[in-house]
């Protein structure tokens, strides 16, 4: 299972949109398995699913060690499409006395994730707009993120913020920034090389060719509850996260490929070790 962590240092990316989306195309064309993460406590996936905000399902008792992750999952209207649901309960659990007391509280997430990996091709973890707790939890239960962002200033400057954090990461947990996606994207727009050279600058190279154009339907998809690609399949937003979609996997597969040789390798290694 690959598991991929969508993050930002600021609202308003489209970030969970983009969680929903690609999750809805891989289900849906690409006949994948798929597990969605609402790991935010606005809730703001699980309402674009159509589940409340106030689901009483959500990762807080597996969290809390009385829950198992299997207990909370639920399917939702697209085949192959499954969700974790959140609510209001997720703000603060780091503080409750179950995870106060264990130092490794932050490795919960990962330890609940595993045991599912055999029945899912792909996780992803939708997070807060913040470098908090829940996060960081998500960035250790991920062999991969994706960083989503907008043509604004203020979001490409919380870029290097992300940066930061992303190295101090990397010296406990590997984890491989997929790209940058970019969302409610205008070709015309007066400042849009300027911004992209300093996305460059954070994340050398990592700037994904496909992008989100702006569309109105995007946000009447999510008053329905529904994915963009469901209730508009032919709009600009569903063409484009279905390309999205196609950049991804052209980009995880190799990746997939070059991991099961070197642990063919490995075994190799061992087998003339013996």
């Amino acid at each position: 299972m690959h598991i991929i962590t969508l993050c930002s240092f600021k609202g308003g990316t489209a970030k969970t949109s983009t969680a929903l989306s690609l999750g809805a195309c891989l289900a849906k064309i690409h006949k994948k398995k798929v597990l969605l993460v609402d790991f935010d406590s606005q809730a703001n996936l699980s309402i674009g699913l159509g589940i409340g905000p106030d689901s009483e399902q959500t990762m807080v008792p597996v969290l809390q060690g009385t829950a198992k992750i299997q207990d909370i999952i639920i399917e939702t209207n697209i085949k192959g499409l499954f969700l974790v649901p959140a609510n209001a309960y997720l703000d603060g659990i780091e503080t409750t006395a179950a995870l106060v007391r264990d130092l490794n509280a932050h490795l919960r997430l990962r330890d609940a994730l595993k045991s599912v990996e055999a029945d899912f091709d792909f996780c992803f973890i939708d997070t807060p707009p913040s470098l908090g707790w829940l996060t960081q939890s998500a960035f250790f239960a991920s062999q991969h993120n994706l960083i989503c962002a907008i043509p604004e200033a203020y979001s490409v400057i919380g870029l290097r913020r992300l940066k930061e954090f992303q190295d101090y990461i990397q010296k406990y947990h590997s984890i491989n920034v997929l790209g940058v996606i970019l969302s409610l994207w205008d070709k015309r727009g007066a400042v849009n090389q300027t911004l992209l050279q300093d996305i460059d600058a954070s994340f050398p190279n990592k700037l994904l060719q496909s992008k989100i154009r702006r569309d109105v339907s995007v946000s009447h998809a999510v008053l329905q509850g529904k994915a963009v690609i469901e209730f508009a399949p032919e709009c600009r937003a569903s063409e484009d996260y279905q390309q999205l979609t196609k950049e991804l996997l052209g980009i995880i597969d190799p990746l997939s490929s070059d991991k099961s040789k070197l642990e063919t390798l490995s075994k190799e290694k061992r087998k003339v070790t013996v």
